[in-house]
C-alpha cells in the first residue's frame, strides 16, 4: 500500500502553502476579471431566482425553474442577494467562491490520494486556470458546486478506507458520506455520484481485499450515509415527477431509448473527442470546439490515463478513472455531446490525470539520481518545477488570452446570452435620463423580465414590461421611453403611431452575430400621448342594450378604465389586417387578463376579432396607460354590409368576462362598411 517511493522528496509544507497562495490569487483573478462585463444567461436568472425564493421562506427539495434545479447552490446564494441586493453580482459572486473554493480542494484531494503535496499543488494549480473549471466559476450556475462538493466527498472515502485509526476513519466516513449525499442536491448528473462509491467499493472489494475487510465498518457508515441523505430527493421526485422534466425528456431523446448504434457511435466519438478535439459548442460556456486540452496538457491527459491503467491495483490511480469514467456518461447517453454541464461531475478526477505523468517522471528523475550526489539531484529536480511552472503559465496565458480577448468580446457571447436584455439595464443604468421605460419583449419569460430588472440598478426609474403588440405609459409628465430590439419590433401600426423611427434617443453599442446593434430606445414626449388619448376618447362608445352612446372612461372590473379607441387603417382592403388601438388606465394592478375587440356582422356573428393585453400586469401600477394593439385579420370573401366593432375583456383564469360600469359586459364602438 505506498503511495509514495521512499525515494522521492516532497515539497515541504512551507513551500507548498506560498505556491498555494499564488494558484489562488491567479484563480481569483480569473474568474472575477470582468466577471460583469458579460450578460447574464437565462439560466443564471432562473438560479437566482430560486435563490431569492428560498430569501423569502419558499425552500424546497426541487424547484421547476429551467425544467428543473436542485436547491444547494442556490440556498448558499441566498445570503449574497440579502447582502447585496437583487443583482448581477449576487448572482455571479457565489459562483466565483465555490470555484475558488474548488481550487483549495484540489490541491487537499491530490495530497491525500497520492500524499504529495507535490500532485495536490500541481492538481491546484491545473484547476486554477484550466478552461473548464474557470469558466464556470464566471458563471452564475449551480453545475460548479457538484464539482466541489464531490471533492470532499472523495477524500473522506479515501480516508474512510486508508487512515490507520479506526476512530478517524469513522470520522472521516461520516464527514464524507455526508458531503456525498449532497451531491444528488447540486446537479442532475450529482444523483449519479453513489455509482462512484458503489464502483470503487466493488473494485476495493476485488483488488484490495483484506484492507476492504479492515475498514468494512466505515465504508458501510459513508455508503448508508449516501444512500440516506440522497432518498429524500428521489422521493420527492417520485412523487413530483412533473418537476423533474429535464431527466425525462433527456431520458426519451437518447439514442439508447431509440435505439440508435449510429447515435452511439456518433456520441462516443464525440465524448472522447472532447478532451483534444473538438469541445463543447456553446458561447456560453466556450468557444465553440474548443476542447478542454487545447496544448500539451492534452498529451499528458492521456499520458496520466495509460498511467493509471497501468497501475490498476492501486487505488489512487483507480478512483479518478471511475470518476472520469462515471461522468462521462451522460454525454455519452444523451444527444448532442459534448456539453461541459452534463459532465461537470468529471473535474475532480480530470484535474489530478494530467498531472500524474509529470510526478511519474519527477519522481523519477530524484529515485535515479539519488545515487548520485545531492546537488545535482537538486539541480534537476529545480528544473523539473522549472518546467512544470512554464507549463502552468503557458495555460494561463492561453486561457487568458482565450477568455478576455475572443471570447469576452465576441459576438457569439453577445447572442448566447442573450445580451440585449442585458443591453437595455447597461443603458438605464448609463444614461441621465430618469423618465419612465417600457421594454417591449417579443414574448415573455420571467427569467427575461429578471434579467433586466437585476441589470438595472436605479430605483428612481419607473420600468414597465410587455409584449409586441402594447406600450405602457407610466403616469409621468416629463413622457416615456419605449426600448425594443429591431429583429423583434413591435408591429408597424404601433410604431409609427408612438415613435419618431427615424431619430432613436439610444442604440446598442455591442454588435450582434449579424453585425446589428439591435437595442433601440426611443423617446414619446407627454404631449404626444395627451393627444393620443384626446382623440381615442373623442371616438364614439355605444351601449349593445340601447344603442345610446356612452361617455367614457368605462370602468372594467374594479382594476381598469377603458379610455377610448382608434381605428388605425378604416380604408384597408379585404384580406390584410384592420388595426384597431385601444387606450386603458391602470386603476390597481389588475389580474392576468385579456381584452377582446371583435368585428361582427348584422347577425351579431363575429367575423374577426383579436384578444390581447400585452402588458405584464404584474409591475403595472396606478395612473399607468396602457395602448394595446389589436390586429384583426379582414376575410377575403367578407360580404358587402356594415359591421360593427365590440368590445370587452375577460380574466384568463376562467374565462369569465369582467363586468363594466355601464352594467353590461360589453360595448358596440363604431361601425365600418363593406362596400
Amino acid at each position: 500500500m505506498a503511495f509514495r517511493d521512499e525515494h522521492s522528496t516532497d515539497l515541504s509544507k512551507r513551500t507548498a502553502w506560498i505556491l498555494l497562495v499564488v494558484i489562488l490569487l491567479t484563480g481569483w483573478f480569473m474568474r472575477q476579471y470582468r466577471v460583469l462585463d458579460f450578460p447574464l444567461h437565462g439560466d443564471e436568472v432562473d438560479e437566482g431566482d430560486i435563490a431569492l425564493e428560498i430569501l423569502h421562506g419558499n425552500f424546497a427539495l426541487f424547484y421547476p425553474q429551467n425544467e428543473g434545479n436542485e436547491p444547494l447552490y442556490q440556498a448558499v446564494m441566498a445570503p449574497f442577494f440579502a447582502v447585496l441586493g437583487d443583482s448581477t453580482v449576487a448572482n455571479r459572486f457565489p459562483s466565483t467562491m465555490w470555484s475558488t473554493v474548488f481550487i483549495a480542494l484540489m490541491y487537499t484531494f491530490g495530497r491525500v490520494l497520492f500524499r504529495s503535496r507535490r500532485v495536490g499543488v500541481m492538481a491546484a494549480g491545473l484547476t486554477a486556470v484550466l478552461w473548464w473549471p474557470t469558466i464556470f466559476g464566471r458563471l452564475g450556475l449551480r453545475e460548479i458546486s457538484q464539482a466541489v462538493m464531490m471533492t470532499p466527498a472523495l477524500i473522506g472515502l479515501v480516508l474512510a478506507y486508508r487512515d490507520p485509526s479506526d476512530e478517524r476513519a469513522n470520522r472521516f466516513a461520516i464527514i464524507g458520506g455526508i458531503f456525498a449525499g449532497l451531491v444528488s442536491y447540486t446537479f442532475l448528473s450529482g444523483r449519479g455520484f453513489p455509482v462512484v462509491v458503489v464502483l470503487f467499493l466493488i473494485y476495493l472489494a476485488i483488488a484490495q481485499r483484506d484492507q476492504f475487510r479492515k475498514r468494512w465498518r466505515p465504508l458501510g457508515i459513508y455508503l448508508a450515509l449516501t444512500i440516506a441523505i440522497t432518498i429524500p430527493l428521489l422521493a420527492y421526485l417520485q412523487m413530483h415527477p412533473e418537476l423533474d422534466f429535464h431527466t425525462q425528456d433527456l431520458a426519451t431523446r437518447n439514442w439508447l431509448a431509440q435505439g440508435s448504434v449510429d447515435a452511439m457511435v456518433r456520441n462516443l466519438q464525440a465524448t472522447f473527442g472532447m478532451f483534444t478535439i473538438a469541445g463543447d459548442i456553446n458561447w456560453v460556456r466556450n468557444i465553440p470546439g474548443r476542447p478542454v486540452f487545447p496544448g500539451v496538457e492534452g498529451w499528458l491527459f492521456y499520458l496520466g490515463v495509460a498511467l493509471c491503467v497501468w497501475n490498476w491495483r492501486k487505488p489512487e490511480y483507480v478512483l479518478p478513472l471511475i470518476v472520469v469514467a462515471t461522468f462521462l456518461m451522460p454525454n455519452i447517453l444523451t444527444e448532442d455531446p459534448p456539453r461541459w454541464t452534463r459532465s461537470i461531475g468529471i473535474l475532480p478526477g480530470l484535474m489530478l490525470i494530467p498531472v500524474l505523468p509529470l510526478q511519474a517522471a519527477w519522481s523519477q528523475i530524484e529515485k535515479w539520481l539519488s545515487a548520485k550526489n545531492a546537488q545535482l539531484r537538486w539541480r534537476a529536480s529545480f528544473a523539473s518545477a522549472i518546467l512544470v511552472g512554464l507549463l502552468g503559465i503557458s495555460i494561463f496565458a492561453r486561457t487568458a488570452t482565450d477568455m478576455f480577448q475572443v471570447w469576452l468580446d465576441s459576438p457569439g457571447i453577445y447572442w448566447m446570452t442573450l445580451a440585449f436584455y442585458d443591453g437595455v439595464g447597461r443603458y438605464v443604468n448609463s444614461s441621465p435620463e430618469t423618465t419612465p421605460l417600457n421594454y417591449v419583449m417579443d414574448f415573455y419569460t420571467s427569467w427575461r423580465e429578471h434579467n433586466i430588472q437585476r441589470t438595472i440598478q436605479r430605483p428612481n426609474v419607473a420600468t414597465r414590461y410587455s409584449v409586441l403588440s402594447a406600450f405602457v405609459f407610466p403616469d409621468d409628465a416629463r413622457g416615456n421611453r419605449i426600448a425594443f430590439q429591431i429583429f423583434a419590433a413591435p408591429p408597424t401600426a404601433l410604431l409609427e403611431a408612438f415613435l419618431d423611427l427615424d431619430h432613436p434617443i439610444a442604440i446598442d453599442a455591442r454588435v450582434d452575430p449579424q453585425g446589428q446593434r439591435p437595442l433601440h430606445v426611443y423617446d414619446v414626449p407627454r404631449a404626444k400621448l395627451d393627444e393620443h388619448l384626446a382623440r381615442a376618447k373623442a371616438n364614439q362608445v355605444f351601449s349593445p342594450d340601447t344603442n345610446m352612446l356612452i361617455t367614457t372612461p368605462i370602468q372594467v372590473g374594479d382594476a381598469l378604465q377603458f379610455i377610448g379607441y382608434k381605428v388605425v387603417n378604416p380604408d384597408t382592403r379585404l384580406g390584410t389586417d384592420l388595426n384597431v388601438l385601444t387606450y386603458w388606465r391602470v386603476l390597481r394592478r389588475p389580474p392576468s387578463m385579456a381584452a377582446f375587440v371583435h368585428l361582427v356582422d348584422s347577425q351579431q356573428r363575429v367575423v374577426a376579432q383579436f384578444d390581447g393585453f400585452e402588458a405584464v400586469v404584474d409591475r403595472l401600477a396606478p395612473g399607468d396607460v396602457v395602448v394595446q394593439l389589436h390586429t384583426l385579420s379582414l376575410p377575403s370573401d367578407l360580404p358587402t354590409g356594415t359591421y360593427r366593432f365590440e368590445l370587452g375583456a375577460y380574466a384568463r383564469d376562467d374565462l369569465q368576462r369582467m363586468p363594466l360600469s355601464t352594467g353590461t359586459d360589453r360595448v358596440l364602438l363604431q361601425t365600418w362598411q363593406v362596400k
